[in-house]
């Protein structure tokens, strides 16, 4: 009996000791995702985009609505002086009915807005105006970074298959459909440069299907490779009235990027839109804007409401990766383009219009642009973040 018994005791010990030991790990985990949880975040650029969530005061407005070259399309490009004295913004020409003679959208437009007074030249037969990005140069002038050797598509102009760097010149006019510097992405489409000289990145993400690949290079070793013969087929003309649409292969002097080795390159996958969550998947929306810095690459998507209450707010979300690919701050919301009470109390835009479109990060600050539409057409928006 004794023996028994002491068989019994020896089972239960046994049993808790299997138990406690099952267990611990199980809390070591719980603790160390609470743990997880409680970690502050500190970065100050994280912590700005943390407030783009949060509700926007008139302040933070930098422009309520500038007109720039044309009232009838909306704005697809910004950038801005760290002083904030000067803007640039990209815009394609009218769509003018699609009629010879009247449409322009063959046409990009460059504007400088510097202390308020405004300057333009005009790009033809780039693409649609889409991701600008504008560099200081060390001898003294402002480079355009933008999509180029676009093709015509249904109309108009956009598959984009390199990206040029060529100086902005007030006034001025660029017929070829791409200029200065170029940057071949091996056949790649829809390319949208970012770049940060002070970190050394040149920043250019191609599209596929909706896919996004983000491909982060050297800056200096880009614009060091020697320039190639590149192939370029191309739809373009029949603008002007008495005008043949043409089909040409552009031979063009360009940088082959794919003969250089990327610091990173990462690809953001199209969820599918049937199962996704749309205030959690990245790229539910449409991809409007990105910039870069030296740890970070920020990703921006959006709708507009089409310019009516009855479809709801306009909508635009922000998600923060690094240069490996990896969410350092999931999507959330950018606030100032949701507020439909707050953009028509402001007499920004009586119908919730917001079509976000641009994004640039100036060390802790980060300034959002979108398009407005009322009665008299598009108009641009600033918002800065702090």
């Amino acid at each position: 009996m004794k023996l028994n018994r002491f068989k019994s005791f020896a089972v239960v010990a046994l049993t808790a000791m299997l138990v406690v030991g099952v267990q611990s790990p199980v809390y070591a985990q719980k603790a160390k995702k609470e743990k997880a949880k409680k970690e502050k975040i500190t970065d100050p650029r994280l912590l700005t985009v943390m407030k783009m969530s949060k509700m926007t005061k008139e302040s933070q407005f930098l422009t309520k609505g500038v007109s720039l070259k044309t009232a009838h399309r909306a704005t697809q490009g910004f950038s801005i002086s760290a002083d904030e004295r000067t803007m640039w913004f990209s815009q394609p020409g009218s769509i003018g009915k699609n009629q010879q003679g009247l449409t322009k959208v063959h046409e990009n437009y460059i504007v400088r807005r510097h202390d308020g007074k405004r300057e333009a030249m005009t790009l033809r037969y780039f693409g649609n105006a889409n991701y600008l990005a504008v560099e200081h140069g060390e001898d003294g002038k402002d480079y355009i970074w933008i999509g180029s050797n676009g093709t015509k598509y249904k109309g108009a102009y956009g598959r984009t298959r390199t990206v040029s760097r060529f100086p902005f010149e007030a006034n001025g006019e660029i017929n070829e459909g791409y200029a200065g510097e170029n940057f071949y992405m091996g056949g790649e489409r829809y390319c949208c440069p970012a770049v940060n000289p002070a970190a050394d990145i040149l920043g250019i993400i191609t599209q596929r299907a909706g896919e996004l690949t983000v491909n982060i290079y050297s800056l200096n070793e880009a614009r060091a490779l020697d320039n190639t013969d590149v192939k370029i087929k191309t739809q373009y003309k029949g603008e002007l009235v008495g005008e043949a649409e043409q089909t040409v292969i552009r031979t063009i002097k360009a940088k082959d990027m794919t003969t250089l080795e990327s610091i990173s390159s990462f690809t953001i996958p199209k969820p599918d839109k049937e199962t996704a969550d749309p205030a959690k998947a990245v790229n539910y929306y449409t991809f409007r804007a990105w910039d870069i810095d030296k740890d970070y690459v920020y990703i921006v998507e959006g709708q507009h409401n089409k310019g009516s209450m009855k479809n709801g707010e306009s909508k635009a979300f922000i998600t923060v990766y690094d240069h490996s690919g990896r969410i350092v701050l999931p999507k959330r919301r950018i606030q100032c383009v949701f507020d439909q009470y707050l953009l028509e109390s402001l007499q920004i835009t009586p119908a919730g219009y917001a079509d976000i479109a641009g994004i640039k990060v100036i060390d802790s600050k980060i300034y959002v642009m979108f398009s407005v539409k009322d009665s008299k057409g598009f108009k641009t928006v600033v918002v800065k973040h702090e």
